[in-house]
């Protein structure tokens, strides 16, 4: 009710518009489709209508894109015309499901911007659900084969990454963990940024721990459709976090980088190891335990062998395709605090595990679409 009041306010009270998105998801570098509702209460001449792309992140509401979709429209009063519309959705906007679910950590969705003499005004938000491109999918589905799990995901500043674009996503997952080795606060954290430039899509992978020192991924459409052919893409994932990890050695760089840095004011910070009390809250700094300030004690990964890892088993029992992602969503602490499995009991017997799951309630991150049914803003 405050977008009519505030139309009222600029004396703008003609037509009454909805923006409604199709239920059917988009994948950046693909489309939004919907429709504009209008319903005219009186003759009224529309400049012109925009629908603005944006993200709503931890430091504000950020444009992504925007685009005309009428202009010089006269609607009498009583008429109910629909605009509909395909709203052009950048290849470096994150992607808001994976899996089917909603992730958390930041939304993307769709302003109405009505121009109306004399003067103008931005709907309601309505939010969209972008599933991860078929690259991005990829990309993930092998980071949970080789048995990383998910930690958090979060909507950066692009500048603040070294990236021209105004949002880039990171998603951080726990390393692998080595055959032999228990779960524990030694294993390492990684980072993966996603964004593109042009048609090519662009991963950073680096340390949670050393930001500023990331290694830089560019995919071209014939490098994404040769891995794809070939069933590559486990082995590329696996040789991107072999060489992040193998920086465990190195002492990091005197001068970290410009976002995130290893300092207790940081909002996020250490995280519990895997499978230890507070698994999946965050905490101040960045140190684990380990030798010196750069050693993670007793982590030694040496590459994907084709071997279930603890979390792919974990995984395996919740029904497949997810692994580790799905597996670091149900074990942590994201989900509802009602359903807290045990780590060791899960990896013992996996089909105890799936059991739990299918009586999972996502506390609230499960996607609405929002469309249809919400009210109209007043113009």
């Amino acid at each position: 009710m405050v977008f009519k009041k505030l139309l009222a306010g600029l004396g703008l009270g003609g037509v009454e518009v909805d923006t409604v998105l199709s239920p059917q998801p988009a994948v950046p570098g693909g489309q939004l489709h919907g429709q504009v509702n209008l319903r005219a209460k009186s003759d009224t001449d529309i400049t012109a209508i925009w629908l603005l792309l944006v993200a709503n992140t931890p430091f504000g509401e950020v444009e992504l894109g925007r685009q005309q979709v009428a202009a010089g429209m006269r609607v009498a009063g009583g008429q109910t015309p629909s605009v509909p519309f395909a709203l052009a959705v950048p290849a470096f906007v994150p992607f808001t499901a994976l899996y089917g679910k909603g992730l958390p950590g930041g939304g993307v969705g769709v302003r109405t911007e009505v121009q109306v003499a004399p003067g103008s005004a931005k709907g309601d938000w309505d939010p969209a659900r972008l599933d991860a491109s078929p690259a991005h999918q990829q990309i993930i589905d092998a980071l949970g084969t080789i048995g990383c799990r998910f930690v958090r995901n979060e909507l950066r500043p692009g500048a603040s990454a070294g990236l021209p674009v105004p949002v880039a996503q990171a998603v951080t997952f726990y390393a692998p963990i080595p055959e032999g080795q228990q779960p524990g606060p030694h294993i390492p954290q990684l980072t993966f940024t996603f964004t593109a430039a042009g048609e090519t899509l662009v991963v950073l992978a680096e340390l949670t721990s050393r930001p500023g020192s990331a290694d830089r991924h560019e995919l071209s459409p014939a490098d994404v459709a040769g891995l794809s052919a070939e069933g590559g893409w486990i082995a590329e994932v696996d040789r991107w976090v072999t060489t992040v990890l193998d920086k465990l050695g190195q002492a990091p760089a005197a001068a970290p980088g410009s976002f995130m840095q290893p300092a207790p004011a940081q909002p996020y910070g250490h995280t519990p190891g895997y499978g230890q009390p507070g698994y999946g809250h965050a905490a101040k700094g960045y140190a684990y335990g380990g030798h010196g300030h750069h050693g993670y004690s007793g982590y030694k990964y040496g590459g994907y062998h084709g071997k279930p890892s603890m979390a792919g088993a974990v995984a395996a029992g919740v029904g497949g395709a997810a692994l580790g992602f799905l597996g670091g969503m149900v074990i942590g602490d994201m989900i509802s605090d009602a359903f807290e499995p045990d780590i060791a009991e899960a990896i013992e017997d996996p089909a105890a595990a799936a059991e739990d799951f299918a009586g999972y309630d996502d506390g609230g991150f499960g996607f609405d679409d929002g469309g249809g049914g919400g009210d109209f803003g007043e113009f």
